[in-house]
């Protein structure tokens, strides 16, 4: 069995810039390809699966090198080539950063 991941409550993902207008269609397209591994960004406990709110700014960044033939596949990360397009990653992004921005502790 993988390791199991802590709940995280304060190391939301942050510092990545994003349409806010891609957000309702990347809810789509990461509720569709992403959510029954990943959970809800920042929502969810996670476990041996991280949950991407909780991911670096630098791997939201760059996205795309993990849905396209990453380095995961061997750990059971499914390849989107072919099922996904960049514009659809930047969607997914929009929505993993615009989730964490709304549930994140305003202080």
């Amino acid at each position: 069995m993988p390791p199991f991941v802590e709940y995280q409550l304060n190391n939301l993902v942050s510092g990545v810039e994003y349409k806010p207008d891609d957000v309702a269609e990347g809810t789509g397209l990461y509720v569709t390809n992403c959510v029954f591994c990943h959970g809800v960004p920042g929502v969810d406990k996670g476990g041996g699966i991280p949950n991407l709110g909780y991911s670096t700014a630098e791997t939201i960044s760059h996205l795309d090198q993990f849905v396209f033939k990453g380095p995961f596949m061997p750990r059971g990360m499914p390849d989107f080539t072919g099922k996904l397009t960049p514009e659809q990653v930047e969607k997914i992004k929009a929505f993993i950063l615009g989730t964490a921005d709304a549930v994140r502790p305003k202080n």
